[in-house]
């Protein structure tokens, strides 16, 4: 499935409303419910094992796929810490993701 694909590092502010992008995009967690699993709460998919790890949102156009791209020394456990500190923001807006690991 075609996707729009954003850097994680391109994320301006996350609130319980959703998540801004520095260029203006906006992914609305609640525009997220439903729109791939009968579930009041799933608002995306994960993997952490994925190369790069990823989050895709259920956008109602086109899913919006969240990478965690950093590259450098140290890269791979930033990275992870990143996914996971999203995973919780998510989990502590009410909110809930589908894990593909």
């Amino acid at each position: 499935m075609e996707c729009i694909e954003k850097s994680f590092y391109e994320i301006k502010d996350i609130d319980s409303n959703g998540i801004t992008f520095v260029d203006g995009d906006i992914i609305v967690f609640k525009d997220c419910i439903k729109q791939r699993y009968n579930s009041e709460t799933c608002v995306a998919e994960r993997d952490i094992f994925a190369k790069p790890p990823y989050f895709e949102f259920f956008t109602p156009d086109k899913p919006t796929k969240i990478i965690f791209d950093k590259t450098g020394m140290f890269s791979n456990s930033k990275n992870l810490k990143e996914f996971r500190k999203l995973q919780n923001m998510i989990i502590n807006f009410g909110y809930s993701s589908y894990d593909l690991s």
